[in-house]
Formats: structure tokens, C-alpha cells, sequence
């Protein structure tokens, strides 16, 4: 049986400035003809994923950290925010003075009162540094009630602000601190409990009718942890966090030195 292989997005297939390289590509390609079978899994929201990646070629894919899950272009599984979580934990986000991105699947939101500090923190944090090419912009809202079936958080507060959201919220929740650029500026996102990268594996792998020793997970950030350890064969972009390589079985080069092809001729998925 081929290996199921589980691959983040930014960092790992494309690079911080939009390129994704030819030799990450190929190897995608040349695993799934192999017999492999690779599956998307990224903290992005699923209408985020541009279609040069889509069109790469994918059996999966797992978006919102586990909160959208779909393999063989079938949905199978939707983890989101029940009503009275995402009132009560917004309402203590706001009251800390956070700007807070509020997504699913289609579309991102964000208060319309926050629309000017939103914008700054675009400016900060994203600069020459964007997920997508061209910056998808939020649906401007003027209620909390007017965001349906929300799967994930992104929360910015000033530096001071995370120890308390953690202490507060961290065994309601699955909080992953994410790393900015902004000057004084503090970062998360934030995920129903049990909707996680590694909760999306399991998904697809019930589906699929195999075990965690089949599946190879490749990332670089601290929100690809989980889906490393996870994995049968958990493998670090060169140039990820030293927190992932120390957790990984094997580091490859970096994402522009053709680490992803390494990676793959290294497990033998080539």
C-alpha cells in the first residue's frame, strides 16, 4: 500500500514570497503516480488555497486546521464553533482590545469597528509577506451574529495580551501561537478543541481504511507539531521552526533548495 502524504502549505510547498518551486511540484506529481497519494493540510481557510496549488494535484484536503476536511472531492467532515463558545469567547477577545479575523470555508470576517486597526495590522504584519498573491479582504460585519458557522480564529492583540489568552482559554480550546512580524504585536489562532491538523489525518486515514504508520507529514511552522508527530514518518522543511526539527524523524533542505524533492527521494516516495 503507498504512503498517504500530508503536506502544509506556506513554507513547505510555497515559499513566503509566492513561489512554489518546480522540484515541489514535480515531486507531488511523481509520488501520486507512484502510487502515493498526497492531501493538502494547512491552517488556511479552504478558499484561500490558490488554484496554482490546487491544480498541482491533490487526493485531499484539510483546511481551518482540521476544521474543513475533504478527500476525493467528497466533504467528510466540519468541525466548527458552537453559537455559545465562539459568543463567549469573542466577547472576552474584544474586551481585551484584539482584533479578531473570523473564518470558514467561503469567506473571512472581521467587525466592521475593527475595519481601521485591521488594516494597520495588514500593514504590519503582512507587508511582502501575504498568504495569497492577492490579498483576499474580509467581509466587513456589524454583529457577531452575522458570521455563520465559524472553524477558526486569527487573533492579534498587543504582546501583553497572550499569556492571558492562554491561561484563559487554552484548555477550551486549541490555541496555536503564530509568528509575526509587527512590532509589539502578539498572534494566534484558534480552533474548536478537537479540530487540529493531526484530528484531520485521522479523518482522512479512517476513510482511506489505514493507520497512522502510513501516513508522512511534512511541515515547517508550530502548527504543523501536531501532524508530525502524528505521522508514521514526520519530516521538517529546512527552513522551519528548531522546535519542529527537533520533533521530526527527518529535516530536509529548505523549500527553495529543493527540500521537498529531497524529502521524498529520501522515504523513497519517488
Amino acid at each position: 500500500m503507498g504512503k498517504v502524504i500530508f503536506l502544509d502549505i506556506d513554507g513547505t510547498i510555497r515559499n513566503f514570497d509566492g513561489t512554489v518551486p518546480a522540484t515541489a511540484k514535480e515531486a507531488i506529481r511523481k509520488a501520486r503516480q507512484n502510487g502515493h497519494e498526497a492531501v493538502i493540510n494547512t491552517g488556511r481557510e479552504y478558499f484561500r488555497i490558490e488554484k496554482e496549488i490546487l491544480d498541482i494535484g491533490f487526493d485531499g484536503v484539510i483546511a481551518s486546521s482540521g476544521g474543513y476536511v475533504e478527500y476525493k472531492e467528497e466533504k467528510i467532515a466540519r468541525r466548527y464553533f458552537t453559537q455559545l463558545a465562539y459568543i463567549e469567547l469573542m466577547k472576552d477577545l474584544l474586551e481585551q482590545r484584539c482584533v479578531v479575523e473570523m473564518g470558514n470555508s467561503r469567506e473571512s470576517y472581521v467587525l466592521r469597528d475593527s475595519r481601521a486597526e485591521y488594516q494597520k495590522i495588514l500593514d504590519d504584519v503582512f507587508k511582502g509577506n501575504c498568504m495569497c498573491k492577492e490579498p483576499v479582504m474580509p467581509v466587513w460585519v456589524e454583529s457577531l451574529l452575522d458570521v455563520p458557522e465559524v472553524e477558526k480564529l486569527v487573533v492579534f492583540g498587543e504582546a501583553d495580551t497572550g499569556g492571558t489568552i492562554l491561561s484563559k482559554w487554552g484548555y477550551s480550546f486549541h490555541i496555536t501561537e503564530l509568528r509575526v512580524a509587527g512590532q509589539g504585536i502578539w498572534a494566534c489562532e484558534i480552533t474548536p478543541r478537537y479540530s487540529t491538523k493531526a484530528e484531520g489525518m485521522r479523518q482522512i486515514l479512517r476513510a482511506k481504511e489505514c493507520g497512522r504508520e502510513d501516513a508522512v507529514a511534512v511541515g515547517d511552522s508550530d502548527n504543523d507539531i501536531e501532524m508530525i508527530r502524528y505521522a508514521g514518518t514526520g519530516v521538517a522543511m529546512g527552513n522551519g521552526t528548531e522546535w519542529v526539527k527537533e520533533i521530526a524523524d527527518y529535516v530536509t533542505a529548505p523549500i527553495m533548495e529543493d527540500g521537498l524533492w529531497k524529502a521524498f527521494l529520501h522515504l523513497g516516495l519517488l
